[in-house]
């Protein structure tokens, strides 16, 4: 072996072991970002809950991106932060509601979460008796560019069984 191939194999050498230590580093990076983001995605829900319980409409809606769409339980779609507002504003001028969200799983890729949990929601008509639903979740948020997280997707659905599901037989 020449004294140029034996400059070249180290040369060789040395570059992929420095590569080696350069795709190591972001992979730490990265996990600190996530855990960073998945606190900001709890923050969010936190905000979500405390705006819905406090019957404010427009911090509710304020969650969200401004092309989200809200599939909530026996209605329309709510495409839009304004027509999300309207829903919520419905909502809470009917009755009193209060949510307590359990969330189950989050998980972070890069601009991109979802949230996946259980929810229980009491709502108290005007006249009339609290009623629990109990529901499940699953939320799809998305990084702004000021690096912040917003509700993408929204979409809910019972954990109640349906209303003849006690009279069918098998």
């Amino acid at each position: 072996m020449t004294s140029r191939e034996v400059r070249l194999s180290v040369f060789g050498l040395t570059s992929m072991l420095l590569l080696i230590g350069c795709q190591t580093a972001p992979r730490s990076a990265e996990k600190r970002d996530a855990a960073a983001d998945a606190a900001a995605i709890n923050a969010l829900r936190d905000q979500f809950t405390a705006a819905y319980n406090s019957h404010d409409a427009a911090a509710t809606a304020a969650t969200y991106t401004d092309d989200a769409i809200l599939l909530a339980e026996n209605e329309a779609a709510a495409e839009g932060r304004q027509a999300i507002q309207a829903c919520y504003a419905a909502m809470f001028q009917g009755s009193a509601v209060k949510l307590v969200l359990t969330p189950l799983e989050t998980q972070v890729a890069g601009d991109w979460a979802y949230d996946r949990g259980n929810a229980t929601i009491t709502v108290t008509p005007k006249s009339g008796k609290p009623i629990e639903e109990s529901s499940r979740y699953l939320v799809i948020v998305k990084r702004q560019p000021d690096g912040s997280w917003k509700i993408y997707r929204d979409m809910e659905n019972s954990g109640n069984p349906p209303p003849n599901a006690a009279g069918k037989k098998k």
